[in-house]
């Protein structure tokens, strides 16, 4: 059971990519990107903690318990990002946002 509850948030994390290159866009600031990506992460490891019962621990663990979610969110986010959907689908959404760049500028 505790592998399944370390696990479940990377797993999460790396499912959920695709939606971060939806909703990123190439103009924005590195800052920006890092706070779209982080707080979904930061959600979700809420969420996981509150379902794996972490938060009925008391405060000081409780955060732990979210920090350690949080960052398996995030790291695993990362990894197939850089590793999986990048390589795979990163291609596609350059063509695409590329694309509508062109069609932008030829409007104006």
């Amino acid at each position: 059971m505790d592998l399944l509850r370390e696990a479940a948030p990377f797993l999460v994390g790396m499912v959920i990519p695709p939606l971060f290159m939806l909703m990123l866009r190439p103009e924005w600031k590195g800052r920006y990107k890092f706070l779209a990506t982080f707080v979904p992460a930061l959600m979700i490891g809420i969420i996981t903690s509150a379902i794996a019962g972490e938060l009925m621990a008391g405060m000081p663990d409780a955060l732990i318990a979210v920090m350690i979610d949080t960052s398996l969110v995030y790291t695993g986010s990362q990894v197939a990002y850089r590793l999986i959907w990048q390589p795979m689908l990163g291609m596609r959404f350059q063509q695409k946002t590329g694309l509508q760049a062109e069609v932008k500028r030829v409007q104006e």
